[in-house]
């Protein structure tokens, strides 16, 4: 869908935001709930090869890491940027799925905490270690070295197919391992993208180090 309609579309079903061409963004109040609302500043310039950054624009949210914010950029911490691109050529496929799957649930998240003190859904550390925990999601193993050499196979291009060893070290085929499933995670892996893999390799390495 053209971007355009995308942005349409978000406008038709969000009726307190509203577009700022200027700045390339989705501006205004974002009701989570019939009672509860964010005000936003949805950035759409990585978009869509990486999740829009989105600001928390009302300081609702303390600027703290460890309420996901990043400490640079004060933007959300919506996810890693490679489950981000996995969930974009999988699920994500418009703004508005985008806000309703991703931002909704991120804010309903941090109401959750408001009143609790503590995050309703399971979250990724809020540094480096993070990428590594979604790694591990993404493949389904914990061997962060087996992980760290996949990655480095695949940003120098090889490829892994249905016969050959499972890549957790299982040493059996990915068509018989985990019942087929680490087949399927690692067709996900595949859709994460060169530049990311490789930036992400160098989280890996300085992890492994200590």
């Amino acid at each position: 869908m053209d971007i355009r309609k995308q942005i349409e579309e978000v406008l038709r079903c969000y009726s307190r935001l509203s577009f700022n061409e200027n700045n390339n963004s989705i501006d205004g109040e974002l009701f989570i709930s019939e009672d509860d609302s964010y005000d936003v500043s949805i950035h759409l310039e990585p978009y869509p090869k990486h999740f829009p950054r989105v600001f928390e624009t009302g300081e609702r949210i303390p600027p703290k890491v460890s309420r996901h914010i990043y400490s640079d950029t004060k933007s959300c911490c919506l996810s890693t940027q490679a489950k981000a691109q996995i969930l974009l050529k999988t699920k994500i496929s418009t703004l508005n799925l985008f806000i309703k799957e991703i931002v909704v649930p991120y804010f309903q998240n941090n109401s959750y905490f408001e009143i609790n003190g503590k995050y309703k859904t399971d979250e990724y550390a809020h540094d480096k270690s993070g990428v590594i925990e979604g790694y591990r999601d993404i493949l389904q193993t914990n061997n962060d070295y087996l992980i760290a050499r996949l990655m480095v196979r695949r940003a120098k291009g090889t490829k892994m197919r249905l016969h050959d060893k499972c890549y957790c070290g299982s040493g059996v085929s990915m068509k018989k391992c985990n019942n087929y499933r680490h087949y399927k995670c690692y067709k996900n892996f595949r859709k994460i993208d060169k530049d990311v893999l490789i930036n992400d390799i160098s989280v890996f390495l300085e992890f492994m180090k200590k």
